[in-house]
């Protein structure tokens, strides 16, 4: 039974561990900077950054290169991310290739439980760890394809 118990108390600290540090790399920052540019909070996508001024960052919105652009989206889900790869250069900058799926409801649907309709874009991010966190130091943001999920 105390076996049990240690094993257990091992896990659980290795899972808080790994959520503690291992939740705050390069993937992770990518993810907060792109859910602030989804949701057109310009000034917070940019604190994350490393050269990139709120006004530059507005240029790559993800609203606005979806369809219609910000009428378009009545309700946001949260995004799903897919990191397809991810380089690491000899300067330390981290490059990332990856899927962002933008789930939402267009005007006229209403459902808070589950969304109608999604936007894929493929996106390519830099980033490199100054002052202890990581600045996204470059941002790509292209539209891929949009379409019902009931279509699925």
């Amino acid at each position: 039974m105390k076996r049990a118990a240690v094993v257990v108390l091992i896990m659980g600290g290795a899972f808080l561990a790994y959520r503690q540090f291992g939740s705050h790399g390069p993937a992770k920052r990518y993810q907060q900077f792109a859910d602030e540019i989804l949701k057109r909070n310009y000034a917070a996508a940019a604190r994350m950054s490393d050269g990139l001024s709120e006004q530059q960052v507005a240029t790559m919105g993800t609203q606005e290169r979806i369809g219609a652009g910000p009428a378009m989206f009545q309700t946001l889900f949260p995004s799903r991310y897919n990191v397809e790869s991810e380089d690491k250069a000899s300067d330390g900058t981290v490059t990332l290739h990856a899927i962002q799926t933008v789930l939402f409801n267009p005007p006229g649907v209403e459902s808070a439980l589950r969304p109608a309709m999604y936007a894929k874009l493929r996106q390519t991010v830099q980033l490199k760890k100054r002052d202890g966190e990581w600045k996204v130091t470059s941002f790509e943001n292209k539209f891929q394809e949009m379409d019902s999920l009931s279509s699925k």
